[in-house]
């Protein structure tokens, strides 16, 4: 039998004595070092496993070597994790597994959203699979999908090698990453599926495949806050974490805005700029920051009127149309106050605010909307 063969060749090798601490030697007596060539790696003898050297040894010094114990008729390899078992079969039929699992590639790819079927059980997520699984043996193979990741088969594949459309549980597979760019939070929502595959001999193996979450608008996958705050949302994707939810719906800058309205509810904040204003006509007199922001507005749509002293309101213009008051901008955009942008109300040729200071009530009026924010600034 060719195991047995295999075993009896283990047994010609040379078993040097290696018991206490003698040096290991070759045939021609000449001392073994590890990485010399394997024609020159002696197999070692020892009668009891107690025998066994430390492996892998303070050094690794014992690192690949491989002992034959005699009182339980076995081979062990020392490896980095400890001594292992080459187990030896009984009534003479002497066994070395050579065994090896199969190899898989595997792809999952999500097809139209009108193939997402809604039945009576729910959503099922639809994706054209193909996939690959070879014995190294050459044994028969069986292999299918786990979609929940939990090491058991959920949809069973019928060839080896293949492509079909399947059908796989709509939750269970979504994955959830926070992403942030440019000063935006957005949650990343994909798919990760495991194939199995196993041989005739029951070796298995599994690889891990990422997928879209769902195809709709070219594979989108990136969610923002609006996206979260959606009813839509949480039915679609009902397992996604409450904490990535609130991850999302809050900015690192500002307070969370609540609830959709159906009109922007941006809120801000308005204060003294000035260390002291003078009669002269190019003071900075406040600042004004968003303390809640959707998106950025556009100067077009909006306008800044500015009551000093109890006074008839006058118009703060940006710098492309300013007037006695102009808005110095800090952001890129001189079109638009963008949400993480601090804007300076500044005189333009007018001694708005004289020397010893006034108070000036503020109003920001959007798309005919007025906005909620600081009433009333002393500028002194």
């Amino acid at each position: 039998m060719l195991p047995l063969s295999i075993v009896l060749m283990l047994l010609t090798l040379s078993l040097t004595g290696c018991i206490g601490d003698a040096e290991p030697e070759t045939e021609d007596g000449d001392p073994v070092s590890l990485g010399e060539s394997t024609d020159d790696w002696p197999t070692y003898y020892v009668a009891s496993a107690s025998n066994l050297p430390t492996c892998p040894g303070a050094n690794d010094e014992n690192l690949g070597k491989l002992y034959y114990v005699e009182d339980v008729t076995e081979f062990q390899a020392c490896t980095s994790s400890g001594w292992t078992t080459i187990n030896i079969g009984s009534s003479g039929s002497s066994t070395i597994s050579l065994n090896q699992p199969p190899r898989i590639t595997a792809q999952i790819m999500a097809l139209d959203d009108d193939a997402h079927n809604l039945t009576p059980n729910g959503w099922y997520y639809v994706a054209m699979a193909h996939w690959s699984a070879i014995d190294p043996e050459g044994e028969t193979v069986t292999i299918g999908i786990d979609a929940d990741r939990d090491g058991t088969i959920d949809l069973n594949l019928n060839t080896a090698e293949g492509a079909s459309i399947v059908e796989l549980p709509w939750n269970g597979s979504i994955q959830v990453s926070q992403i942030e760019m440019e000063g935006e939070r957005f949650l990343h929502l994909f798919r990760i599926f495991d194939v199995i595959a196993e041989d005739a001999s029951g070796a298995s193996s599994t690889i891990s495949v990422i997928s879209s979450a769902m195809q709709d608008q070219l594979l989108r996958d990136l969610y923002d806050s609006d996206d979260a705050s959606d009813n839509d949302f949480g039915i679609i994707f009902p397992t996604v974490p409450q904490s990535d939810i609130d991850w999302v719906t809050a900015n690192s800058n500002l307070p969370t805005c609540g609830p959709n309205d159906g009109y922007v509810h941006n809120t801000f904040a308005a204060q003294d700029a000035s260390s002291s204003v003078s009669n002269a006509p190019d003071d900075i007199m406040i600042s004004v920051s968003w303390t809640c922001a959707d998106f950025d507005i556009n100067w077009a749509d909006t306008s800044i009127l500015l009551s000093v002293n109890g006074a008839a309101p006058i118009t703060c213009g940006p710098a492309s149309n300013p007037s006695d008051c102009m808005i110095e901008q800090t952001g890129p955009s001189d079109t638009a106050w963008e949400i993480d942008e601090t804007i300076y109300l500044k005189e333009n040729g007018a001694d708005i605010c004289t020397s010893g200071g006034c108070s000036i009530d503020i109003q920001i009026i959007h798309d005919g909307q007025q906005l909620s924010g600081s009433t009333t600034v002393m500028v002194e």
